[in-house]
């Protein structure tokens, strides 16, 4: 008997929208098959004509005939991302963020996943430890790339080490097999002191760009460390002089690379400039801007779309305009001239709030790690302005949830105050201006 397979929500505007599928309808087959997994059922959708079974929630079941253009998606998101079951990390990586973070909070956020098909799809870091043969021949005869993996560095012993997995080791075989046969790779490393660093990552570059064009880029992310490590490896985060050497490692191979390939290859997140006490490079530093998720290029896109508004900011709102922006520790440096430059504008009066994370403690101070609990904790000593603005970044993508478990209405009712949503200060600055002057 088929299985069906579960729709969470469905995309507005989308095909399955037309023919009324909604949440709680299941997807019985496509074509007269059943996915196996979310590549069958990509692969499957794929096609320009269809014949797709759905179990509707009253129970009845349809059949509908389905013409679309190529590779037009129907707009169905499903309840398990992977349609079958998720595969799971099979690591103990020393420096893993789940492990540090606090009790009770929503059981999937301390979910750890590790699926190659997630990283093909939606760009997540995988270690490639729990591959099977059927696996990378799968991964080979799809052509699944690029993949993004998390590498932390190539030497045999040490991955093993900081890993905690006795298959750790052989990640360069692995790379070099899978890119023999066409797959490319987006890289990561995690950098902890006194572990990876140094001649360690000077080591993992050389071996990762000894596969470029395979290997596409590789960005140094220092590790992050909450206030919820009892009993674990003890790791220390990356100092200012720290920071400083990395920068000047990763520049140094940067010259190499685009005298030799025209690419910088190699690439510092943005908190590593922060650290060093270093302005954020030009837009050139970052080239396609390919490493986004490991935060490198985040504060250069933030800087080039407040340059673009400064071309065209008026010299007056027209009428009154007050509210009040929430953000982490670590973007304050960078938006608080923005903000003190938007109150020179007749008519705006804006407040920026900076937010202590004291729910994971330590050195986290990123504004997507913010919860209610800090912010209206904050909140309660300020006092808010007409309407609120919030960082997407701070919610779970498509909802409403903080990471603690509340929600954008359970703040909007404690403060008794108006909350906008914003993904990005281009976003932010329509709203506070050319909405409100309509």
């Amino acid at each position: 008997m088929l299985r069906g397979k579960q729709v969470e929500r469905v995309e507005a505007g989308s095909i399955a929208a037309e023919l009324k599928i909604g949440p709680g309808d299941e997807i019985i087959a496509i074509d007269d098959m059943e996915p196996l997994d979310i590549l069958d059922w990509r692969l499957a959708e794929s096609g320009e004509e269809l014949m797709l079974t759905v179990r509707h929630t009253d129970g009845e079941l349809a059949v509908y005939e389905i013409e679309k253009d190529y590779d037009e998606p129907l707009g169905i998101v499903f309840s398990l991302p992977t349609l079958d079951c998720l595969r799971s990390c099979q690591n103990r990586c020393i420096f893993c963020f789940i492990d540090q973070m606090p009790e009770a909070m929503r059981e999937t956020l301390y979910i750890k996943d590790d699926d190659y098909r997630l990283s093909f799809l939606s760009g997540s870091y995988i270690t490639l430890t729990n591959l099977q043969e059927e696996d990378i021949q799968r991964i080979a005869a799809l052509n699944l790339a690029p993949l993004y993996v998390s590498v932390h560095t190539t030497n045999p012993c040490l991955r093993k080490k900081i890993m905690n997995h006795s298959e750790a080791g052989e990640i360069l075989p692995l790379l070099t097999r899978l890119a023999q046969a066409g797959i490319t790779f987006q890289t990561q490393v995690v950098l902890c002191p006194g572990l990876n660093d140094g001649q360690e990552l000077e080591r993992t570059i050389e071996d990762l760009y000894s596969l470029y064009p395979a290997v596409k880029s590789l960005a140094v992310v220092p590790v992050g460390l909450t206030g919820h490590r009892n009993g674990l490896y003890p790791l220390v985060p990356v100092n200012r002089t720290q920071a400083d050497f990395v920068l000047a490692q990763i520049s140094h191979w940067q010259q190499k690379c685009l005298a030799e390939q025209g690419t910088r290859f190699v690439f510092a997140a943005d908190e590593l400039f922060v650290t060093a006490g270093k302005d954020i490079p030009a837009a050139a530093y970052y080239e396609d801007y390919l490493q986004l998720e490991n935060g490198v290029g985040l504060v250069r896109l933030l800087l080039n779309d407040w340059h673009t508004w400064l071309n065209r900011q008026p010299i007056t709102a027209g009428k009154q305009i007050s509210a009040t922006v929430i953000t982490g520790e670590s973007a304050a440096k960078y938006l608080q001239p923005m903000i003190e430059s938007l109150n020179n504008i007749d008519g705006v009066e804006l407040t920026l709030v900076s937010v202590e994370n004291h729910f994971f403690g330590g050195h986290v101070t990123v504004t997507g790690l913010l919860t209610y609990q800090d912010i209206i904790k904050k909140l309660s000593r300020e006092k808010v302005k007409e309407r609120l603005y919030l960082p997407a970044v701070i919610l779970k993508e498509g909802r409403e949830h903080f990471l603690d478990g509340y929600t954008i209405n359970d703040l909007a009712s404690a403060l008794e105050t108006e909350i906008r949503v914003v993904e990005n200060l281009s976003q932010f600055l329509a709203d506070l201006f050319e909405t409100e002057m309509r």
